[in-house]
């Protein structure tokens, strides 16, 4: 018995030892997650070109498709003030 509670207690001491060691590798890779806005830039820059059979593919196929969200965002800025909330 006394051998049986030496290796519960050693398991669990090994799971709580394990739990700080993730802990802390979570903490440091949390800090480090927040993104550069140069570098997204530079990321965009440099992008290949989205090649047009890929751009318009479905509505060629499905010509009731519908408009593209950037498409249908341009007439809602004329008036945007009037969804926006009371202050």
């Amino acid at each position: 018995m006394p051998f049986d509670a030496i290796i519960s207690s050693s398991g669990i001491l090994v799971c709580l030892v394990g739990l700080v060691h993730v802990v802390i590798a979570y903490r440091q890779t949390t800090r480090s997650a927040e993104p550069d806005p140069e570098r997204v830039k530079r990321f965009v820059e440099s992008a290949p070109p989205i090649p047009g059979h890929l751009l318009y593919a479905h509505q060629d196929q499905c010509p009731e498709a519908r408009p593209s969200r950037a498409q249908e965002a341009e007439p809602a800025e004329k008036d945007s003030k009037d969804h926006e909330a009371p202050r």
